[in-house]
């Protein structure tokens, strides 16, 4: 190993791999988007319609981001119990492709092919006693260009808008090396697009609350470069800048899925030797947050049944109230009328008499 390669890896491994953005801004997140909400034009063919179910984790990313090879090594650890989650794949043909996909790079070091097709993917993951489903699109980045940078409606654009709308998580995943010299349509993919994605997520119905976690993928090549800006906050803080400001609370993170290293000719082959970091990390962020906005919304709705139930009971009491109060009034009108009525029959008896 090169003493380049060397410095590389201490400096990978010094990385604090997960950071809360919103320390350092200086506004307040409500003051943040307010400031925000008019100066990001809204997506003209979004339409939001009926709330469907947040029942998905959405990874967002575009071409080289590494949105395969980090679903595929996720996978294949969770599979093998290394982490804390267990996931498991509804179809065996996905099963056997994410595995693959792997061992193509432990055995024959090539990396996998480019996304060409959108594919659903089914997961059902395990988590400290909780069982949840995740349904992921892995798509390719051009979907993602079309919808979110170039707005063109299609079949694809408009399957990967249902995924959005029905993300009770999102994971963004992005090279850092595109944003800091990337081309430009590489970098407007990658900002503008993915402000769009995320103007239109907090847009929703409960949309505030949708926990998102901005992934820089690629640590071990981008070791040097992210601590030359400071280490995760400092290079997002100024690559990530727009992204930070429509979501205030973002949370990053750093993964290596696969590691790479150059072979005798030169060339980046993949190094499956070294084991991968931070992969569950962004997913149990999801996770936790889920199970906490679950559990909010679930109080929320009990405490909104028992202040119903007790309005009604106070509504009832009344009405009661109001139905005695008027019998005992036309009651006391009745006796008093009746007294009043012996009263002029026994003067006129009396009157007679004498």
């Amino acid at each position: 190993m090169s003493t380049n390669n060397r410095n590389n890896q201490v400096n990978e491994d010094e990385l604090d791999l997960s950071v809360d953005s919103s320390i350092d801004l200086g506004l307040d997140g409500d003051t943040l988007l307010e400031a925000t909400a008019t100066s990001i034009a809204p997506m003209q063919f979004l339409r939001s319609g009926d709330q469907p179910t947040r029942d998905r984790i959405v990874i967002l990313g575009r071409t080289r981001a590494g949105k395969t090879i980090y679903l595929s090594r996720l996978y294949e650890q969770c599979w093998r119990g290394n982490g804390e989650i267990h996931m498991e794949t509804s179809s065996g043909k996905s099963h056997l492709a994410l595995l693959n996909a792997v061992a193509e790079m432990a055995e024959h070091r090539r990396w996998p092919k480019a996304t060409d097709n959108s594919t659903y993917l089914d997961f059902q993951l395990t988590w400290q006693g909780h069982t949840f489903t995740m349904v992921s699109l892995d798509y390719p980045g051009e979907v993602f260009r079309r919808a979110f940078v170039e707005q063109i409606e299609d079949a694809n654009t408009a399957e990967l808008i249902d995924h959005v709308q029905r993300a009770a998580g999102v994971v963004l995943l992005i090279d850092p090396i595109v944003l800091s010299s990337g081309k430009i349509g590489d970098a407007a993919d990658d900002d503008y697009g993915m402000v769009q994605a995320l103007r239109f997520i907090r847009g929703l119905p409960g949309g505030e609350t949708v926990p998102i976690g901005l992934v820089l993928t690629k640590i071990d090549i981008n070791a040097d470069l992210i601590r030359h800006h400071g280490g995760l906050r400092g290079f997002a803080n100024k690559y990530c800048n727009n992204l930070i400001r429509v979501v205030p609370a973002l949370t990053l993170f750093g993964t290596c899925a696969v590691r790479s290293r150059r072979d005798a000719l030169g060339k980046e082959i993949p190094d499956l030797n070294k084991p991968a970091r931070g992969l569950e990390n962004p997913i149990i962020f999801c996770l936790r947050n889920i199970v906490a906005n679950r559990i909010k919304s679930r109080d929320e709705t009990n405490k909104r049944s028992q202040q119903e139930f007790i309005q009604r009971e106070i509504k009832q009491d009344a009405e009661a109230e109001t139905k005695d109060t008027r019998f005992w009034l036309w009651a006391n009108v009745v006796l008093l009328v009746g007294l009043a009525a012996v009263g002029v029959l026994t003067w006129i008896v009396v009157r007679n008499f004498l």
